[in-house]
């Protein structure tokens, strides 16, 4: 288990880990915003800025959002998520999670025949395990999702909560 004696940088920031947490501070980037302890709403987004939508899907355009927050002294991280996505067409609505930038789960729309236009569809909860290599500089995750169009988001959204770092 790595021990660090220096802060981790996570996004160009240097951070110290909390030592109850075993994690740093998180940095919220776009349209994430935090929902609860070690639990967040990636993006939210409504067809052209829908009023009930979250404020940063106010616009005609995809609406996407990070999670970024460094792990120190710790061997595994659980993630779990959740969201409800478009089922109109594939690649869309998607959800990445990457530690140390490399992808250790993704999940995206995929297309129903005949599928209402305004239709959408729960999707999760997925149980993330990720295994943390043992790097003296910690470890970062990033959580990171995006509708990537700008049409029929009927109030799509991606959820992510932290559920035990060990």
């Amino acid at each position: 288990m790595a021990h660090l004696i220096a802060p981790i940088t996570v996004e160009g920031i240097e951070m110290c880990c909390d030592p109850i947490t075993r994690r740093t501070t998180e940095i919220l980037i776009e349209a994430a915003n935090a929902i609860g302890p070690n639990e967040w709403e990636i993006y939210r987004a409504a067809a052209y800025g829908d009023s009930e939508s979250n404020p940063s899907a106010e616009s005609e355009e995809p609406v996407g959002g990070t999670v970024v927050f460094g792990v120190c002294c710790g061997t595994q991280v659980v993630l779990e998520v959740w969201g409800e996505i478009e089922i109109l067409n594939t690649g869309y609505d998607w959800l990445e999670v990457r530690l140390n930038g490399a992808r250790e789960f993704y999940h995206e729309s995929t297309e129903v025949t005949d599928a209402d236009p305004w239709g959408k569809v729960a999707v999760g909860p997925f149980n993330v395990v990720i295994n943390l290599p043992d790097r003296p500089c910690g470890n970062i995750i990033e959580i990171e999702g995006s509708t990537d169009d700008a049409i029929a988001n009927n109030d799509v959204w991606w959820n992510a909560k932290i559920v035990s770092i060990q």
